[in-house]
């Protein structure tokens, strides 16, 4: 016979994981995918155009990558306190060696000489597989 804690902690993850697991996430994970997400910490002064970012420099950075998708996540304030981030941005790739491509295509100098005209920040870069 279950406890009133082995009950609860059991009905908790019982729930989340009927709420995490949705049949779109379900078919998601069917298909594991690459990602490349850059990340743009925000501090105090930073500057970050997220016009020209979104614009500009993201049409550039599908063109040359050939990524199959982006997700750009343009940080807010919580209440009071600021935006911890200015911006996330989540590339997708088809493929762990269209990722790989992607990263050794010559013409990815120009993406990252084009930050000095959106930003000053210099941002945290992370390679991700769906699960």
């Amino acid at each position: 016979m279950l406890n009133r804690r082995e009950f609860m902690w059991g009905t908790a993850t019982s729930v989340g994981a009927m709420t995490v697991m949705s049949s779109e996430m379900v078919r998601a994970a069917q298909e594991p995918t690459m990602s490349f997400n850059v990340i743009y910490p925000k501090h105090d002064g930073a500057r970050f155009d997220a016009n020209y970012y979104r614009s500009s420099h993201v049409p550039l950075v599908m063109k040359v990558m050939k990524a199959t998708s982006v997700v750009m996540i343009e940080g807010v304030p919580m209440g009071s306190s600021p935006a911890p981030f200015a911006m996330i941005a989540h590339f997708q790739f088809a493929s762990a060696e269209a990722l790989t491509a992607a990263l050794a295509d010559p013409a990815m100098a120009e993406l990252r000489a084009d930050l000095a005209n959106f930003t000053d920040i210099k941002p945290t870069l992370m390679l991700g597989r769906s699960l």
